[in-house]
């Protein structure tokens, strides 16, 4: 497992490990203005679509990856949505993930989903407000309450929930070339780099559910050894050969000297910037 060495050197004696075990954490302190700058506040809106436009989770779920630690290769439901201004919705982005698209009778409160790969859903909304939820499947009648945290990208292209950043994601039908494995690669980098910038404006982390060859620490990040790798981070590839071929470009950028911001006190927001240039490095190879 390849490591950066500088990186932990300089924080591993002033800061401990945490890594991606762990359901998450806060610093909302630090997140205070860049919620100003990166987000809307939806916490006086009323307007239904507004405060849709915003990452739900099942609320049941996300307790339970809080408390089960989120362990490797643990499977576990965390279903959600994530709605944007667009008419775009992702279902369960750390879960079965689906694209598709929304739209919302106002007057009778019903959300209707149709996903680009067949499949449609329907939900009434009971309740809502900036960071609560109910909705009844107009199926089965089941209600379930979900929960957001009242923040709105003002760029939806910043979420890293949003469509176009995790189509890498998806399995290819056929065997991809070179030029595809890499392109993929890159895809899944920069999500990685919008999800650190994300927990970073939040104030707090979870990369629960995720599919992940990254380890995360305070001040510090790893590859997993070819080994060690998730089989759902494997899986977002045609075949396990293809996946290691990914692995061994991953292996060839990490140890390569990157810029360290030390200045910056938040440390999500420090890795979010070295992987930001892994990703440019990469995209040169």
């Amino acid at each position: 497992m390849k490591t950066f060495l500088w990186i932990a050197i300089f924080f591993g004696l002033v800061l401990a490990g945490c890594d991606n075990n762990k359901g998450g954490g806060t610093n909302k302190s630090i997140a205070k203005d860049s919620a100003v700058a990166f987000f809307t506040d939806l916490t006086s809106v009323t307007d239904i679509k507004k405060l849709l436009c915003q990452s739900w989770e099942n609320k049941e779920d996300a307790e339970d990856a809080a408390l089960s630690g989120g362990g490797e290769g643990l499977e576990i439901p965390y279903r959600g949505f994530s709605f944007f201004e667009d008419a775009s919705v992702v279902e369960s982005p750390r879960d079965k993930i689906r694209f598709g698209k929304w739209t919302l009778n106002e007057a009778d409160k019903i959300i209707d989903l149709e996903f680009s790969k067949g499949g449609k859903a329907q939900y009434k909304i009971e309740t809502i407000g900036p960071k609560q939820m109910i909705l009844m499947n107009t199926a089965d009648k089941k209600k379930i309450e979900y929960r957001a945290d009242g923040k709105m990208y003002k760029n939806m292209a910043d979420d890293p929930f949003y469509g176009s950043n995790n189509q890498w994601r998806i399995k290819p039908a056929t065997a991809e070339s070179d030029s595809g494995i890499k392109l993929r690669t890159e895809q899944c980098v920069l999500f990685y780099a919008k999800l650190m910038e994300d927990n970073g404006n939040r104030g707090s982390y979870s990369f629960v559910g995720l599919p992940t060859c990254f380890k995360w620490y305070r001040g510090g990040f790893t590859i997993n050894s070819k080994d060690k790798l998730e089989d759902k981070w494997v899986n977002c590839y045609y075949s396990k050969d293809q996946a290691y071929k990914a692995h061994a470009l991953l292996e060839s950028i990490i140890s390569k000297k990157y810029k360290w911001n030390k200045e910056e006190k938040n440390w999500l927001k420090q890795s979010a910037e070295v992987v930001r240039q892994m990703y440019d490095t990469l995209r040169l190879l």
